[in-house]
């Protein structure tokens, strides 16, 4: 069997998956078998893989028509051009969340200071924390910044360990319940993408994800107020706060910050689909 047949037949097979990226998914699933480029299997279409590579390419394939999310089954997702481990342990980092990412570099440009903190709190895969420790070296390579990142999961640090491992970036990672170990911690800046689903929208191939990391309770957002209520028991609270929220609750949590953090300026950021995506707490 060619290359070109064994992607039709993965296609074929993934028709029945929930999001409508039968050709892409095929395409990924393949080259990762194979270990080449997307490329490759336009260019190479009469090559004959091996017979136990095409049953491991169908094995991914059935997995996948399951809902399965393709990162976890090929161990990586890239995310601010950058190529990050994943496993089940973690949540798959977003598109959505490079907004994050973009809104605190451009705030650290702008104020153009020197020995900052920057703490990322539910770090996951180390996704954010790292995109930004590696831009800040890039582009203020003389600027003595401190990262650091935390998480409840033990499994996750392990992975964001890990991935600042193979990025080579020093990142204090800790063990913490939200900022309940970091109460001593001097933190500028500090960026968050809690979980904000309620209980209820995971569903599908969100099933495969840490509930941890997507829930927010029933209502959806018990953590933002379990953290909003920690940051006043901080030694030295950050000047700044990014979080990812869900469009939906833009109202809830603009006013749950009011009650809670009174001594914050608030402020909305929409996404590039005009969804209020980012919430800003600002001193």
């Amino acid at each position: 069997m060619t290359i070109n047949q064994a992607l039709k037949n993965g296609i074929k097979k993934l028709k029945t998956a929930e999001d409508g990226s039968a050709i892409l998914d095929a395409e990924v699933l393949l080259a990762f078998i194979l270990k080449k480029d997307k490329e490759f299997l336009y260019t190479n279409p009469t090559t004959r893989p091996r017979k136990n590579q095409l049953k491991n390419f169908y094995k991914l394939i059935a997995r996948r028509a399951k809902n399965e999310p393709v990162a976890y089954l090929t161990s990586q997702k890239e995310f601010y051009g950058l190529d990050f481990y994943v496993n089940k342990n973690v949540l798959i980092p977003r598109p959505a969340t490079e907004l994050l990412v973009e809104e605190a570099l451009n705030y650290i440009k702008k104020i153009k200071a020197k020995n900052l903190t920057i703490c990322d709190v539910g770090a996951g895969s180390g996704a954010i924390i790292i995109a930004l420790a590696k831009n800040i070296k890039k582009s203020l390579p003389k600027q003595n910044f401190k990262f650091m990142g935390a998480d409840i999961s033990r499994g996750a640090l392990n992975v964001a360990q890990k991935n600042a491992k193979a990025h080579k970036i020093k990142i204090n990672f800790l063990k913490s319940n939200l900022l309940k170990n970091l109460t001593d911690k001097k933190i500028d800046i500090l960026t968050a993408n809690l979980p904000y689903l309620k209980n209820r929208e995971i569903r599908g191939a969100l099933k495969y994800e840490p509930k941890r990391a997507l829930s927010g309770g029933q209502r959806g957002a018990e953590i933002f107020k379990k953290l909003f209520r920690q940051i006043p028991d901080l030694k030295f609270p950050p000047k700044i706060i990014f979080l990812e929220i869900d469009d939906k609750q833009a109202k809830t949590l603009t006013e749950l910050a009011k009650n809670l953090l009174p001594q914050y300026q608030r402020k909305i950021k929409k996404d590039f689909s005009g969804l209020d995506r980012l919430l800003i707490l600002k001193i």
